[in-house]
């Protein structure tokens, strides 16, 4: 019956090594999945962080272009307003000149004809004109006449010439300023194109880049999905493997229940995490974990943990290095040390006659924290030992 009872006990052991071992695989590799995810989504953050630092540089580089593309709008219509009005200027000036050249035309016209009777007639016609003088003084002012005509004409003749060399002066001149305007039209022309080409260009790319940007905020928003629901996967296979971790626990505690009688037995001791608090009588034990008919009261109850052979006075060590978060009185425990080793394991040492340790205190594994006594709902002296994960109590036997 007894080998029976202990076959039985491993059965559950291994079956809940194999739902363990089954929940593990498969919370690794959800665990697997979602480190792959989040490599993804940290490379797709940053192509998205780059994408919109080109798109926000390009914006800049618009603002710019814009700027000076303004500036040159506004010289090029300068410039274009200037020629328009130095072409008036030279379509004047060159009327003018037309007109000058056609009033010298007719002046020179009449020089010419007197030139040439007089070239015919010789001096004849001034001479007659002198000769015909009534007196001295009328001689000296037919010759002032004369000399005056002469001069008029003369005068007349270079005006005209002086005006239409002016004049043909002020045309050059326009002509040069209005070659010098079409030169800087074109120039301001060419950089109109060349920065309307550049801002097509950049609004192009900054087109390009928020497709891009959306893309990627679509695969992070998709990438983000799925980490949630791997989470919500990895949540769920582990409760599952709590579950049936504390099944198995369970079942593994029942059947040590069953497969030990309740005093002077020698407890199977693995070498587990956590060294034996009594040290003195390692693997010997009064009372196991489980359900047990209560000593003092002789009723059915479920026993928290185990009662370790431990003589008054005997020491009772820290089962590993932790901290002391209680040392006091503690109802049916007696005297009683819990220490917190991390990770959400703790352990409980009831029963004691004197403690060695107070709350707060460090402790390193083997470290006297108290002696054995009976303190508490006790019937001889021994010591109660509970391992505790997250408050909860466990069987103590796999962690020892």
């Amino acid at each position: 019956m007894k080998k029976r009872i202990i076959t039985i006990a491993l059965a559950v052991v291994f079956a809940a090594f194999g739902v363990s071992t089954s929940f593990a695989d498969n919370i690794a590799d959800y665990k697997q999945e979602l480190k792959q995810n989040q490599q993804q989504i940290g490379q797709v953050q940053q192509q998205l962080d780059k994408t919109t630092n080109q798109k926000a540089t390009a914006k800049e580089e618009v603002e710019k272009l814009d700027k000076e593309l303004n500036k040159v709008n506004t010289e090029y219509e300068r410039l274009t307003k200037e020629l328009a009005d130095t072409n008036a200027q030279l379509e004047a000036a060159t009327k003018e000149l037309e007109e000058a050249k056609a009033k010298r035309e007719v002046q020179y016209e009449t020089l010419k004809e007197r030139i040439k009777v007089m070239y015919e007639e010789g001096d004849i016609g001034y001479l007659e004109v002198l000769l015909n003088a009534n007196d001295f003084s009328d001689y000296l002012n037919r010759m002032e006449y004369i000399n005056r005509i002469m001069d008029y004409d003369n005068n007349l003749l270079a005006d005209f010439q002086a005006l239409e060399q002016l004049i043909n002066d002020k045309v050059v001149e326009i002509d040069k300023c209005k070659q010098q305007l079409e030169t800087l039209a074109s120039e301001q022309a060419a950089k109109k194109s060349e920065l309307d080409g550049k801002v097509a260009e950049k609004l192009d790319l900054i087109s390009k880049l928020s497709k891009d940007e959306a893309s990627y905020n679509q695969q992070l928003s998709d990438l983000e999905e799925d980490n949630a629901q791997i989470e919500a996967l990895i949540q769920k296979a582990e409760k599952e493997a709590a579950a049936a971790k504390a099944a198995a626990q369970a079942a593994s505690a029942n059947a040590a229940a069953a497969s030990y009688s309740s005093s002077n037995k020698i407890y199977s001791y693995g070498g587990g995490r956590f060294l034996w608090p009594v040290p003195a009588y390692v693997g010997s034990i009064n009372d196991v974990y489980g359900y047990r008919s209560s000593p003092i009261s002789g009723k059915g109850e479920f026993h928290s943990g185990l009662d370790m052979k431990a003589p008054y006075g005997t020491d009772i060590v820290a089962a590993d290095n932790g901290t002391v978060i209680y040392a006091a009185p503690r109802n049916g425990y007696g005297n009683c040390v819990i220490i917190d080793h991390g990770g959400g394991f703790s352990t409980l040492y009831g029963h004691n006659s004197s403690l060695c340790v107070t709350a707060g205190q460090s402790v390193v594994r083997g470290q006297v924290i108290a002696k054995a006594g009976a303190t508490g709902y006790a019937t001889g002296p021994h010591c109660h030992f509970e391992v505790r994960i997250d408050g909860k109590y466990v069987n103590p036997n796999p962690y020892l």
